[in-house]
């Protein structure tokens, strides 16, 4: 499998003198970069998840089959694949739950001849512990990543002994995870949307490469951008440059979503209804600590929330503009309410209402702004635990990413524990306009 982030000259052949090519290229230029995954056939690409229920899997052997045919037709693409377990149970199920995956997953990896770092699996931590997981992914699939999605099992200790046993022995074996990189929390239960018209959904799956958490079937183009680059030695930011790299990295977005190849008929309508972008802007760390600010102190917090809601301005306000030139995203008429109502009055009156408050709210893009608890550590040293209390900015973010911790050399067990659920905390409450989530 050949993955880059595309953002140099070494774009393949074929890819390069094209318009993709170029749009990366210029990427590149304004201190961007396009995560992007190349395809077998050298395509620009993204990687897939697929959801795997146990329950499921387990009653038919058609879906069983169906199951590897499709994680098959991932890697052998030479794709990234994420496979999210769900409905594994618990305790002595949880072994036999999981194997009754990993064993079509093995087969699947074996036929495409795919390596088992192309492989990424999610499960709850409701449903098993880390070392379960862990050790039987290793024994099965070989070493890779593995994704714990958080819930308040283990982000709050229960009353009962037995909750208390499952809460300690989560943070434990997590904490012990850390040193390999390859099991970690991922804290955020919905991806908020930029617009109030459109609601909040679940993310059930984690992107591969990425490490975005994400609805499942959800197509995203993923970018990232160093915010600190445009940054003086005192953490001043040159305001004209930054604004336009964002700008111009949104219009690159928005041409790549219909250049890229998505790898499967799901992720092609998720791509034209809801025309994603999750562009990641870290270096928040490192602007404090130029401007020489006390992390601890609520000023410095304050001020690193009013610069971060700018920023996220100016992504919606060049989402706007693309709406209002290009087109407005097609799910608005996918959720239009009056639709569920019959032909009449009362619906033709909330239809006309719909319509002017799509007119005065759309946007191009369904989600846009990616950020992960870590960047706000300044980057290249081991994490100071006390940048932990600028995690409120994560109530920015539409969607987060949860990559490789830095490193944690200075910290213990309980603060590695507290930073998780402050993180968990503060992204519960995103979105409080959008309190029902939608289905998986």
């Amino acid at each position: 499998m050949l993955q880059m982030a595309v953002n140099s000259v070494r774009v393949p052949k074929g890819i390069g003198p094209g318009y993709a090519g170029q749009l990366c290229r210029e990427l590149e230029v304004l201190g961007a970069k396009a995560l992007l995954t190349l395809d077998s056939e050298g395509a620009l690409t993204t990687g897939a998840t697929l959801v795997a229920d146990v329950a499921v899997l387990h009653r038919s052997s058609a879906a069983a089959a169906r199951f590897k045919e499709q994680a098959y037709d991932t890697l052998a693409a030479g794709l990234p694949l994420s496979v999210s377990v769900c409905g594994a149970g618990e305790g002595a199920d949880a072994q036999a739950a999981l194997s009754a995956v990993f064993v079509p997953l093995r087969l699947a990896m074996e036929d495409a001849g795919a390596v088992s770092g192309d492989v990424a699996i999610v499960v709850d931590a409701a449903q098993a512990s880390p070392e379960t997981v862990y050790a039987l992914r290793r024994e099965l699939l070989g070493d890779g990543a593995v994704f714990m999605l958080a819930n308040s099992a283990v982000m709050q200790a229960g009353r009962s002994r037995q909750e208390c046993v499952r809460y300690e022995q989560f943070w434990s074996q997590l904490w012990r995870a850390r040193t390999q990189g390859a099991v970690s929390a991922v804290l955020a239960p919905v991806v908020v949307p930029q617009c109030a018209l459109l609601s909040a959904e679940r993310a059930v799956c984690v992107q591969p490469s990425t490490y975005a958490q994400v609805p499942a079937g959800s197509a995203w183009l993923p970018l990232r951008m160093n915010v600190a680059q445009f940054a003086d030695r005192k953490g001043a930011l040159r305001w004209n440059a930054v604004e336009h790299a964002l700008c111009r990295s949104i219009e690159i977005g928005d041409a790549l979503h219909d250049l890229v190849r998505w790898p499967s008929a799901e992720l092609r309508h998720d791509a034209w209804l809801n025309r994603r972008l999750a562009l990641e802007l870290t270096g928040f760390g490192d602007l404090v600590e130029r401007r020489a600010l006390d992390p601890r102190c609520f000023s410095t917090l304050r001020e690193l929330c009013a610069l971060v809601n700018r920023l996220q301005e100016v992504l919606h306000g060049r989402s706007r503009a693309i709406a209002q030139s290009a087109g407005q995203l097609p799910a608005f008429k996918a959720s239009d309410p009056s639709r569920k109502f019959p032909p009449g009055r009362v619906r033709d009156g909330w239809r006309s209402r719909w319509l002017d408050a799509v007119d005065a709210a759309a946007v191009r893009h369904r989600n846009v702004l990616a950020l992960s608890p870590w960047s706000i550590f300044p980057q290249h040293r081991p994490a100071d635990y006390r940048y932990s209390d600028l995690l409120p900015v994560l109530g920015f973010a539409n969607a987060c990413t949860f990559p490789p911790s830095p490193c944690l050399a200075r910290w213990n067990i309980s603060k590695f524990k507290y930073f998780h659920k402050r993180a968990w905390a503060v992204l519960q409450q995103r979105g409080v306009t959008h309190q029902i989530a939608e289905r998986p």
